[in-house]
């Protein structure tokens, strides 16, 4: 039971236009359409502002079918979708209503209908991507960037300004949309007044601002080389605007992206009419809407206070403002030292707390809320708060009860640093934001030279010192361009130093002043969900840290968290924080979600050109030796600490295969993994059951001497006939489905090519049937006219690399077998007939030994003198958001690089082996943009619906190339050391872990194996 209950003393309006108070609408009065209802609007304001005014919250459905609504009001969280003029995935906050648009609900489970009538995003990509030079690029319009912008401009330098919003001003100076006008010379306040006036003058200074533009990828230098050099490129920036590619070479890169709010999750908060106090004082400031007719504010900082103040002035009932901080007179001296400096902004902090007590709006410190109530789940209809102790735990007995319509949430900020971590600029933990900091000199100039980072995109400052910041980076900037900085100029940069000095002491004294919790550890019960685009609940992700992964990496192959079109900004520092806590450690950059572009999501048909075909020689690269550093490192790993029947050197699904059926076996086995288990090209592909060949390589591989990829076709089959069996085993849904495999042809020369690969295959017992244009229509009508047959193979199908690897793990380690993760091995020496494995968590002796390093596996082999002839062979997937369903089949391409599959969840998957990087240092695989565009130009000439669906996640594995078949078995001269080493290792691991457990057990196995053993390359 609560303690106190407030009801409401009126029920929510139909109509949540606030009061005029000398701003009225301007733009002209006109209509759309939401399923079937029309719905008045003013011209020139978002579709969420028109839908929230009318009364309408709910907008997005989950595939579970919940509702969901504005949340960030920014374009972050993308949970305000819809779908206009059947264009799906519109963010309702960023798109302007027109009159007789038809907007509906977006919906994540999507029937099939919709598929016929989605819309293309973009129109078509007209040749190459346009490449523009700009000695100054700067991303973002809030107060930053266009003090940036400006300061540069006065030093003779003309930037060009990017910004995702229809309108420049950012989150603090977000300025009144062309749907209103102030009515009298005093209707504008000094925050309004003080953007307006930035935006002018920047304007007139000759700076192109350019509205409504997507970044989407950014890479450090470029053709035209790094530094500071004036005629050098910092970074390359690609960019979708006005659904077109364009590319941004700059030489001088300022990044001003802000921040977005930090919200805690608890019950309900996921329920439309639940928002940011950002969302909700864009509503009100820009568009004159309020979230609700009766709206509790709750969080921890004076932006609530703001809101509420603004609020409560347009006719919004404001319920209470719960402040998770003890009240200022607790802390004197930090109220003292704000005063002291910033007395303006003290004032008006002051004015807003006498505001809320004239309007009898009570303001409880040391509260949080702790649930949201709705009404049949729709839409809010109840907030609870608790009074916390100072460790944010809720005190028992001291709820209270507010009926409203309308929560709205602040809890601080998070710094966006998605562009800076893919540039690779070096980044630190804050503790206090609970995520990453830019690390920046004085001049607010990255790591990298030539990118800058002003404001709270690089670490929360606010306003003031986003300003004082921009300048001096845009000084800094026209400095490096060889710009002459005169007195006025110098001046101007000293003056801003002392003010982001002066704002700096302020933002410490203020914080000092609100301090409070960062964490409620008792509010988020494990039915929350800590991801809201996945709906991943907290009790999920605690389970699987508990089990042992307790890795930001591992959680997402594991539970999907950090993987939905937000792509972790909300749950990826808290998961991160979590994980770091469990293993000891202070969170770290490295620790996150890693870095992938696009960085918001994008349509796949803007980024689609068409690139150059390869060949398997062309592929694959050389790992470099380990440096000194690691040889230090084994020489203190010297002494031996475990011993084991066998040793198995990777994680992989092959690896873990062979150790479940040794341990079943009784067999004493370790698995040795440098990384997490199932990381890299076991949970990072496609998730194909490969059954016939990948005909782009038919030609090279398969009719090569001894026909390699031709004789692996049985163990192929075998195989993918296995795994069904292996998930009953281990009664785990591995979202194994046979669908069937299609190989499409749109030319003569193809179908003739098919045909040829077909008998081939049909020696090695595989069916494959060519088909023409009417039965591939029949077996596949979403896909391309252009297409004009395929080999279709019945027994291929799909599963879910995400699940099998720990599945299959998880049944080794229940039967003895034992893991060391985030181990290296360094070193492998003969010991009598065993071998020592010295690594980095001490030495490892074993009798036989199993190299299953997948791309790392030359590099182990050489450790014993060994040479293995492949290559490690990085190479990148994409994935689009949720579609209806499209695909039925796993498709592949008869020349070109392709394989397509629509996964359980409704997303596409598309790959076929495009290149990657790999990165030097860290030796993971890096996305490459040439990939992705040639991989979606394939793709669309096969499924023109893909037009109509936006990328939201790209990301590399670590494959290896060989002659197309596996190297199996005792590497001859060197007995007791075997060899697994195998392109697509999901399909072949069941059957693969049965021979090397056979192998390994008693060295010999009933199979022919001459064809796949490693002296048939002698």
């Amino acid at each position: 039971m609560t303690d106190e209950h407030f009801p409401v003393n009126r029920l929510p309006s139909n109509h949540l236009r606030l009061r005029t108070s000398g701003i009225v609408p301007s733009g002209a009065s006109i209509s759309i359409d939401f399923e079937g209802r029309a719905v008045p609007a003013i011209e020139g304001e978002t579709v969420a502002a028109a839908l929230t005014a009318a009364g309408i919250t709910a907008l997005r459905r989950t595939r579970g079918g919940d509702p969901r609504g504005v949340f960030c009001g920014m374009g972050v969280c993308h949970e305000c979708l819809v779908t206009v003029d059947a264009r799906p995935g519109q963010r309702a906050c960023m798109t302007e209503v027109r009159e007789g648009m038809s907007v509906a609900a977006h919906r994540d489970d999507a029937p099939a209908v919709a598929a016929a009538g989605m819309a293309p995003l973009v129109p078509p990509p007209a040749g190459g991507v346009p490449e523009i030079e700009r000695d100054l690029l700067v991303i973002g319009a809030g107060p930053a960037g266009l003090a940036a912008a400006e300061a540069a401009a006065r030093a003779e330098v003309l930037a060009t300004v990017l910004d995702e919003r229809p309108h420049p001003g950012g989150q603090y100076f977000k300025q009144l949309a062309p749907s209103h006008r102030f009515a009298g010379p005093r209707a504008r306040d000094r925050q309004f007044a003080s953007g307006a006036g930035l935006i002018e003058r920047v304007r007139a200074a000759g700076v192109d601002i350019s509205s409504s533009a997507t970044v989407w990828s950014a890479r450090a230098g470029g053709p035209a080389g790094t530094g500071r050099d004036a005629n050098a490129a910092a970074a390359e920036i690609d960019v979708v605007m006005d659904g077109r590619a364009q590319r941004y070479r700059a030489r001088q890169l300022v990044i001003a992206a802000g921040a977005y709010e930090r919200a805690h999750p608890v019950p309900g908060w996921t329920l439309p009419g639940v928002m940011t106090t950002g969302a909700a004082q864009t509503l009100a400031r820009a568009y004159r809407v309020a979230p609700g007719a009766r709206v509790l504010v709750a969080g921890n900082g004076p932006l609530n206070l703001q809101v509420a103040c603004e609020l409560a002035a347009g006719g919004v009932e404001v319920a209470a403002v719960a402040e998770t901080a003890p009240p200022p007179t607790a802390r004197p001296g930090a109220a003292l030292a704000a005063l002291r400096h910033a007395p303006g902004l003290v004032g008006q902090g002051i004015a807003y707390r006498a505001a809320l007590a004239r309007r009898r709006i009570p303001v409880l410190h040391r509260h949080v809320l702790v649930r949201v109530e709705g009404h049949d789940e729709e839409r809010v209809r109840r907030a609870v708060l608790a009074r916390i102790d100072p460790h944010g735990n809720t005190v028992a007995g001291s709820e209270r009860v507010f009926d409203v319509d309308s929560a709205c949430t602040g809890y601080g900020f998070h710094p966006s640093t998605e562009l800076t971590r893919l540039l690779g600029c070096d980044h630190r933990w804050d503790p206090d934001a609970g995520g990453l900091a830019v690390v920046r000199n004085d001049d607010a100039e990255t790591s990298l030279a030539g990118i800058f980072v002003p404001g709270d995109g690089g670490g929360m400052g606010g306003a003031h010192a986003a300003l004082a910041e921009g300048t001096l980076a845009g000084l800094a900037a026209a400095r490096n361009l060889g710009r002459p900085i005169p007195p006025d100029l110098a001046a101007l940069a000293r003056s801003a130093r002392e003010e982001r000095d002066r704002a700096r002491r302020f933002q410490a004294a203020l914080w000092t002043l609100f301090a409070a919790p960062r964490e409620f550890p008792d509010l988020a019960g494990d039915d929350v969900a800590i991801c809201r685009c996945e709906s991943v609940g907290a009790g999920v992700l605690r389970s699987c840290i508990a089990a042992g992964a307790d890795e930001s990496g591992a959680l997402k192959r594991l539970t999907r968290v950090g993987m939905g079109r937000c792509q972790g900004r909300y749950c990826g520092p808290r998961v991160a924080a979590w994980c770091a806590d469990a293993r000891g450690e202070t969170p770290n950059p490295f620790r996150l979600f890693a870095p992938r572009f696009p960085v918001k999501p994008v349509p796949a048909f803007a980024l689609a050109r068409e690139k150059p075909e390869w060949s398997h020689d062309d592929q694959g690269e050389a790992l470099p030796p380990r440096g000194a550093v690691r040889s230090a490192v084994a020489a203190e790993a010297a002494r031996t600490d475990t011993e084991a029947s066998v040793a198995i050197v990777g994680a992989g699904i092959v690896g873990i295969a062979t150790a479940w059926e040794l341990a079943r076996e009784g067999v004493d086995v370790i698995l040795v993994e440098r990384d997490q288990p199932n990381a890299h090209a076991s949970g990072n592909n496609a998730g194909s059951l490969h059954v016939q060949l990948l005909a782009y390589n038919f030609g090279e591989l398969a009719t090569a001497a001894g026909l390699p990829a031709a004789q692996t076709l049985p163990l192929q089959r075998e195989s993918a006939r296995l795994w069904p069996e292996v998930a009953e085993t281990l009664g785990a849904d591995l979202e194994i489905v046979r669908t069937g495999g299609l190989m499409v042809a749109e030319t003569r020369e193809q179908m003739a090519k098919l045909a040829r690969k077909a008998a081939l295959e049909a020696r090695f017992g595989t069916p494959v049937e060519v088909i023409g244009r009417d039965e591939l229509r029949a077996l596949a009508p979403r896909l391309s006219e252009r297409l004009v047959g395929a080999a279709y193979c019945a027994e291929e199908g799909k599963m879910s690399p995400l699940t099998a690897g720990p599945a299959v793990l998880e049944a080794a380690l229940a039967a003895g077998a034992r893991l060391f993760r985030e181990t290296e091995v360094l070193a492998i020496e003969r010991a009598g007939s065993a071998f020592v494995l010295r690594t980095t968590r001490g030495a490892i002796r074993a009798g036989r030994v199993l190299n299953a390093a997948g791309g790392w596996a030359p590099r182990v082999a050489a450790m014993l003198g060994v040479s293995l002839p492949i290559r490690a062979s990085p190479i990148q997937l994409i994935v689009t958001e949720i579609a209806p369903p499209l695909l039925t089949h796993l498709l592949a391409y008869a020349d070109r690089h392709l394989t397509m599959k629509q996964m359980a969840a409704g997303n596409l998957v598309i790959g076929g082996g495009w290149p990657s990087s790999l990165d030097p240092v860290s030796e993971r695989a890096l996305v490459r943009r040439e990939s992705v565009e040639g991989n979606l130009w394939v793709a669309d000439r096969v499924l023109p619906a893909l037009r109509s669906l936006r990328v939201i996640r790209t990301w590399s594995a670590m494959n290896v190339l060989a002659d197309g078949a596996p190297i199996l078995g005792e590497v001859p001269g060197v007995p007791g050391f075997f060899t697994a080493s195998t392109v697509n290792g999901l399909t072949l691991a069941p059957v693969l872990g049965r021979i090397n457990a056979e192998l390994l057990r008693t060295g010999r196995t009933g199979r022919e194996l001459s064809p796949f053993t490693l002296d048939r390359f002698d």
